[in-house]
């Protein structure tokens, strides 16, 4: 999956300056920038060329990206288990983790848990859609803007949801005043936090991630244009696993997280669309889409499974 999330990247430029999936409305138009933080902001009258916003996205999301790729770990240089004496031993110390890059590679830990919000995400509607809980569209009728505003949301949405409501507040109440370390916790609150880590830490840092779940999901009704009430429980979910994947391993997993459930599946669902024509605004008789989620639903198995394997190895197989 990470040459499929890495191939997005020319997948998105292609469909935004090389198609007319915009019909009268292409690269060179000025749009409005009404984005979270901007609304919230009150500079909803901002209007710039699609195509140099979607760039300076683009760039930040690439930057993000390369960054978890080489840190701390570069992925190229993870070692693999060779045989099952290496994952059973006890006197190896390999962990078992290792082989998946779990606990070596940023991006490997983000598109694993990713993996795992994405199963999770699509039982929660499966159930919801029983009692006629529906999730709602935010797609507009025009592929090329959709995509847009779709892409423009990891970065603004991470600033303000994770930055401002998890890193602030973790700052606030755990690093001493006077200690510095302001900008490296809103980057990275973990390192920092542990430094200072006091009797009831865990607990304080826990609230913080589940308050912000919930803030999170709302917002996507409150401010989501399209989105149902259904929603609420899957977004909360996503805020859930990204406000921890924002705490342990920092801003750039945290925005390579939501890049891909916003950009990459939605790159994907508009190249199928553009090559097959089939449907882009919908999750369902998208063939390009279907195996690229196949990839993440088999990579969320095998790490559910090793989740699983390591808490039962720590607390239950003595």
């Amino acid at each position: 999956m990470v040459f499929v999330t890495g191939f997005a990247f020319g997948i998105g430029l292609f469909l935004v300056f090389f198609t007319n999936l915009g019909g009268e409305i292409d690269w060179t138009n000025d749009v409005p920038l009404d984005f979270l933080l901007f609304s919230i902001f009150g500079f909803q009258t901002i209007n710039l060329s699609l195509g140099l916003v979607f760039l300076f996205f683009w760039v930040i999301y690439l930057t993000c990206y390369l960054f978890c790729l080489l840190k701390p770990t570069p992925i190229a240089r993870l070692p693999l288990l060779k045989t099952k004496r290496d994952v059973v031993s006890r006197n190896t110390q390999i962990d078992q983790s290792i082989r998946f890059g779990t606990t070596s590679n940023y991006l490997m830990i983000t598109i694993s848990w990713f993996s795992v919000y994405f199963i999770l995400s699509i039982l929660i509607d499966l159930i919801q859609q029983l009692f006629g809980v529906t999730l709602g569209n935010p797609l507009t009728n025009n592929p090329l803007l959709s995509f847009f505003y779709l892409s423009a949301a990891p970065l603004n949405e991470e600033i303000f949801f994770r930055v401002i409501l998890i890193g602030l507040p973790l700052f606030l109440i755990f690093i001493p005043i006077g200690r510095g370390k302001f900008l490296s916790t809103m980057n990275h609150p973990y390192p920092n936090i542990q430094e200072f880590r006091r009797k009831n830490t865990t607990i304080g840092i826990f609230i913080i991630i589940v308050l912000n779940s919930f803030v999170f999901g709302i917002s996507h009704v409150i401010f989501g244009g399209g989105y149902e009430i259904g929603k609420i429980s899957q977004a909360a979910l996503g805020g859930l696993i990204i406000g921890w994947v924002y705490y342990r391993y920092g801003l750039a997993s945290a925005i390579t997280f939501h890049w891909i459930s916003n950009y990459v599946f939605f790159a994907y669902s508009i190249l199928g669309f553009y090559l097959f024509q089939t449907p882009w605004n919908t999750e369902s008789d998208n063939m390009l889409l279907g195996m690229v989620s196949l990839g993440f639903i088999a990579i969320g198995i095998l790490f559910l499974y090793q989740l699983a394997s390591k808490v039962l190895m720590k607390y239950v197989i003595k």
